[in-house]
């Protein structure tokens, strides 16, 4: 739809709870959970109605806690799940589980490691089964229930909120992010722009990241190449500091030339 109704088609379809405008908040909600924002114009143009009615709908949607209300547009709710993970954990199994083998050349003995959010890491326990006295940190329950079941290495667990139907622990800040110097923090990421921002979607997952970040002696970034060129609205850190880029081909061609640091060691998978 384009274009902006008229004052009499606005009033129509926005008396009420109406149908039209149950539906077309439900589109609202999908759009911005989709690109982690939107803007009241950009919305309004695709709904063919007012800002003013975007507006009621933004905030309705914010009230109920489904989304973030800002000035000038709206951005996904902290502690709503981009995708539900039965989503996240069907896409690119096979490409998601090669990249997380090719960590496995980065992990000793004894390796203190910071594990990050994402079903890119289910698999991890594979790895290291083969790898004894490995230490774990990590908000990702996924991680932590397979790490501790299935091989032998210590587990911690971040404290904090459990995201409705995901196994993520969005984490308070207490003295246990400080309590740890890691030999690696492997990190995930929901979008990485073409400039090299490392984002998130969720304001609520990258506040333990960046705390850690200054606590370990390197950090790995694992993503596939359809992270590359994406847009989410919250920074988490970007590639400069980064020390390894584990990915597969074509994701560095969505980057512009000068976003990939001299330093910074890429694992391309095939």
């Amino acid at each position: 739809m384009s274009g902006v109704a008229s004052p009499g088609s606005e009033q129509s379809e926005d008396s009420g709870d109406s149908p039209r405008r149950t539906e077309r908040q439900a589109a609202i909600l999908e759009s911005v959970r989709k690109n982690g924002a939107a803007s009241v114009g950009d919305l309004a143009r695709e709904f063919g109605v007012t800002q003013q009615t975007i507006r009621r709908d933004l905030k309705s949607l914010n009230d109920s806690g489904l989304l973030q209300k800002g000035f000038g547009g709206a951005f996904a709710s902290p502690g709503v799940p981009h995708f539900v993970r039965g989503e996240r954990q069907n896409l690119l199994v096979s490409v998601k589980r090669r990249l997380v083998q090719a960590l496995e050349q980065f992990i000793q003995p004894n390796t203190t490691m910071f594990i990050g959010l994402g079903t890119t890491f289910d698999s991890l326990y594979e790895i290291l089964a083969r790898h004894p006295g490995v230490f774990i940190a990590t908000p990702n329950l996924e991680v932590a229930y397979s790490c501790a079941m299935k091989t032998e290495a210590s587990v911690y667990i971040y404290g904090g909120y459990v995201r409705s139907k995901d196994p993520t622990i969005l984490t308070v800040p207490d003295e246990s992010r400080n309590r740890f110097k890691f030999d690696i923090a492997v990190l995930g990421a929901s979008a990485i722009d073409e400039d090299g921002a490392v984002l998130e979607f969720d304001p609520l997952e990258i506040e333990l990241v960046q705390a850690i970040l200054p606590h370990s002696r390197q950090v790995i970034l694992v993503a596939h190449d359809e992270k590359f060129g994406k847009r989410a609205p919250h920074r988490v850190t970007n590639l400069g500091s980064i020390d390894v880029l584990i990915t597969n081909s074509g994701a560095l061609e969505k980057l512009t030339p000068t976003a990939i640091p001299d330093a910074l060691k890429i694992v391309s998978i095939e």
